[in-house]
């Protein structure tokens, strides 16, 4: 139980990542100099500050955003975040994308 617990943590992560890429890219094709608020981010995702905080710092040190820390933002980790040129590469590169953070299965 605990592996598929696991297994199933992970997938939900991997999602969320997913996720917040495709969001941020979207946001840039349409406002390239414009980062997007931590908070419609979590809005969109649906998801609690503070599982965005460990995840869009993981997307963070793979250099995949940037964060916005100019002002404290709580109860996020920065006020805003954009993608960066790895972040595009890896998006537009659907192959390598579809690896790193695989789609959701279909039921």
């Amino acid at each position: 139980m605990d592996n598929d617990m696991q297994h199933s943590d992970m997938q939900q992560w991997l999602r969320l990542r997913r996720s917040i890429i495709e969001l941020l890219y979207a946001h840039f094709m349409e406002f390239p100099y414009a980062p997007l608020e931590m908070e419609m981010l979590a809005d969109h995702c649906q998801v609690e500050p503070k599982s965005l905080n460990w995840n869009i710092v993981y997307l963070e040190k793979w250099g995949f955003v940037e964060l916005g820390k100019s002002i404290e933002a709580p109860p996020f980790v920065a006020c805003t975040a954009s993608i960066t040129e790895k972040g595009i590469d890896l998006i537009e590169d659907t192959e390598r994308f579809d690896r790193k953070f695989p789609p959701a299965a279909n039921n």
